[in-house]
């Protein structure tokens, strides 16, 4: 099996990328607001996963998806990697993966937001609260903090 290849997604994309959304009871893509990439190996996509601007200060990580013959593979570590390089800086990401998905995530410096002082934007809260009365599996928190801060000597 080839290596996979990361690129960003083009407009007319959109169609593509909802439908995947839509399969698996995602909400669809904004290209408008929405930073995507798609993955790519032997010429057919094979998964995808978005930035999503939330405000000034803030950027949620998400959509992660990887078709099931493709899993296993490394393409949702390189999806999540290659997003999180083109994630403006000062910025905090917030995450809202499935509970049993935190080890991955952790791997990328992410933690959990009980154990920071950090704002949860109400954009974020709302999803939170929705994922958890939608999804089966248990949804967390998760935050990699961009902002930087003043140390006091």
């Amino acid at each position: 099996m080839k290596e996979a290849h990361i690129r960003t997604a083009i407009s007319h994309e959109i169609e593509w990328i909802n439908e995947m959304y839509h399969t698996i009871g995602f909400a669809p893509s904004n290209f408008e607001t929405e930073f995507i990439m798609i993955a790519e190996m032997n010429g057919e996509k094979c998964g995808l996963g978005r930035l999503v601007d939330i405000d000034d200060n803030n950027v949620e990580l998400g959509g992660i998806y990887v078709l099931k013959e493709y899993r296993g593979s490394g393409i949702a570590e390189k999806i999540v990697s290659h997003l999180l390089e083109n994630t403006i800086q000062n910025k905090n990401i917030w995450c809202l993966p499935f509970e049993h998905l935190q080890n991955f995530y952790l791997k990328f410096d992410f933690l959990d937001q009980k154990g920071s002082d950090i704002e949860v934007p109400g954009a974020i809260k709302l999803k939170y609260k929705w994922c958890n009365q939608n999804y089966e599996d248990k949804v967390i928190l998760l935050v990699k903090w961009q902002i930087m801060t003043t140390v006091k000597n």
